[in-house]
């Protein structure tokens, strides 16, 4: 079973084209379906059965995982197993009923500009403020991802047209708008920090002191420490609901922050429409008529 995941997880690297990140996770889920196989004495994927599946959904529920994370992990099994028939590994799919628990929708947090000018604040003074304060103004004025912001190079960024052409999930290609403040800072950046830093080789925007890449876990560090200092959570997911609630409580349309945002669906975008209504209410429940 380990050498069938191993086998997935790198067709879903290079035939499928994921991310390291997206891989990273279909791997902790199935990883954690192997583990209740080993303890069943099932080594082969000849002995998994329909029971067998559902005993696995079933256990989880029992050991107190969430919705969530119950859902994320059936669709990693349903992915699995479109895999092992497609290429004749299996011949029935034992998936295909598993039904997903239902979720509550969460509305997303998001920050207003003078919390984001908080976060910045808290990044003055160190040896990375040029880099770390770009990323968060780029952050919040693009909505980017973060796994997009460090698969940024230096030639994805037009400065004449103050855009960015980001390569999204699935690979697919769009256009951000770059803003006249964030497109100053990242020449702040280039200029004092990267070309202090920089590799001949290297030519990604965003790079460590070592010259090399920026990764992913950096950054979540560089966020991790800004909650601390302002005693609030901020995610780079949060930059992105901020910047997505920001365009459409001044007009923009729905369309366009999809296009922004590089969401595959309209519905994923109109989350953010419940986000302006609450603040609608907020607004109309101060003011008398």
């Amino acid at each position: 079973m380990k050498q069938l995941l191993d086998r997935f997880l790198i067709y879903l690297n290079i035939q499928k084209g994921y991310s390291p990140h997206t891989v990273d996770a279909y791997k902790s889920d199935l990883k954690d379906f192997i583990k209740f196989l080993e303890k069943a004495n099932i080594s082969s994927i000849e002995n998994v059965s329909e029971g067998v599946i559902k005993k696995y959904v079933y256990s989880m529920r029992d050991r107190g995982i969430s919705k969530r994370s119950i859902s994320r992990k059936i669709s990693s099994l349903k992915s699995l197993w479109k895999y092992l028939i497609r290429f004749g590994i299996a011949t029935q799919d034992f998936t295909q009923f598993l039904e997903t628990p239902k979720l509550e929708k969460k509305l997303p947090i998001f920050f207003s500009s003078e919390e984001v000018d908080q976060c910045i604040a808290c990044l003055q003074g160190t040896s990375s403020e040029k880099r770390d304060v770009a990323i968060f103004e780029l952050l919040y004025s693009t909505g980017l991802r973060i796994s997009e912001l460090i698969s940024l190079d230096v030639g994805s960024i037009d400065e004449m047209r103050e855009e960015i052409r980001v390569i999204g999930k699935r690979d697919k290609e769009r256009i951000v708008i770059l803003g006249e403040h964030a497109s100053r800072l990242i020449r702040e950046y280039t200029q004092e920090y990267r070309e202090k830093y920089k590799s001949n080789r290297e030519k990604a925007l965003f790079i460590n002191a070592r010259g090399g890449r920026l990764s992913v876990r950096s950054v979540q560090r560089l966020f991790k420490k800004v909650s601390k200092l302002i005693g609030k959570d901020v995610t780079p997911h949060t930059l992105r609901h901020s910047f997505a609630t920001a365009l459409l409580n001044n007009g923009a349309d729905l369309r366009t922050v999809q296009e922004l945002l590089g969401h595959s669906s309209l519905q994923t975008t109109q989350l953010y429409t419940h986000v302006t209504v609450k603040k609608l209410q907020e607004i109309m429940d101060k003011v008398r008529f």
